[in-house]
């Protein structure tokens, strides 16, 4: 099939916490004009970033069962990407990967024979968190394989950091990619007409997605009804904390829903204006998480 008759796909990466979610709200209102699916992984069992999201012309479909390296998650995929293509057919595709994923192997995933007929990659943006970067790229495998299949590299947050530091992380992109353009943003924004000038390298049927190099990073989730005291919150939070990557969900704090983000290097804890929420729900990720424990901390810290 033609590339003019495929459906476009934007893919979107980024190591947690990079800005994807604040990225994919100002696509929604660049391409307002188009039927979008909006097809979102999260790396947990509950969906946080989707009701983050502004409205707009879009139909939002949500993957929460954990890292594509699983291997009913990577079917879910291509069943949904399949269905979308067939059954959907909308004008634009974009998909929000969890920021742990393989870019590779996603390529892998969406040039499989009965996708690459009906999807053409257009472009892979990816984001790169000038807080956190320089301490993961050694460690992690997620954001070398992101960086080497992006299109295009926003250098973010760099309001965040000193110059001298982005100077340092665009040193460090290099070597992963010699040539992809790179813009520093701020919030994620930046002129969105330029993506019509980028181009994403034809991907072909290259075989069966494998494993990957999947990173040994879990995710605990945590759903609870009740009402934190601020004291009990700190409590829960203060001894983990150490071991978190990300922490992202909506607590209720003292009578009033709170919505909390959480990173390596920062932490934004305020009250949801506008989202309603009806029980707390996290989704806690980070290296050597004991999940029993940290479940019953929580229910602890609730009671």
């Amino acid at each position: 099939m033609p590339t003019e008759s495929k459906i476009p796909t934007i893919l979107l990466t980024g190591f947690l916490g990079s800005g994807k979610t604040t990225l994919l709200n100002r696509l929604i209102q660049f391409y307002q004009s188009k039927r979008t699916v909006l097809l979102i992984n999260e790396f947990g069992q509950i969906g946080i970033d989707g009701e983050l999201l502004i409205q707009g012309n879009y139909e939002k479909i949500e993957l929460n069962k954990g890292s594509l390296f699983c291997i009913c998650v990577r079917t879910d995929f291509i069943d949904e990407v399949r269905k979308i293509a067939r059954e959907i057919q909308p004008e634009l595709l974009i998909i929000e990967a969890t920021g742990l994923a393989d870019t590779s192997e996603m390529e892998k995933m969406l040039a499989l024979p009965d996708l690459i007929k009906n999807i053409h990659l257009q472009s892979c943006i990816c984001l790169v968190d000038c807080q956190t970067f320089l301490k993961i790229k050694d460690n992690l495998c997620a954001p070398a394989t992101q960086i080497q299949s992006a299109d295009l590299i926003l250098i973010n947050k760099i309001d965040l950091v000193p110059a001298e530091q982005v100077n340092q992380i665009i040193l460090a992109v290099r070597e992963f990619s010699n040539d992809v353009p790179i813009i520093q943003t701020k919030f994620a924004e930046f002129d969105l007409k330029i993506l019509s000038q980028i181009s994403h390298p034809q991907i072909a049927d290259i075989g069966e997605p494998g494993e990957g190099r999947p990173d040994l990073v879990v995710s605990v989730t945590l759903i609870g009804d009740g009402n934190f005291s601020i004291e009990n919150w700190n409590k829960f939070l203060d001894p983990i904390r150490p071991a978190l990557m990300r922490l992202k969900g909506f607590i209720t704090l003292q009578g009033i829903p709170h919505h909390l983000d959480l990173t390596l290097e920062s932490y934004h804890f305020e009250p949801t204006n506008n989202i309603r929420i009806n029980q707390n729900r996290l989704v806690l990720i980070g290296q050597n998480l004991d999940e029993d424990q940290i479940k019953q901390q929580f229910i602890k810290a609730l009671s």
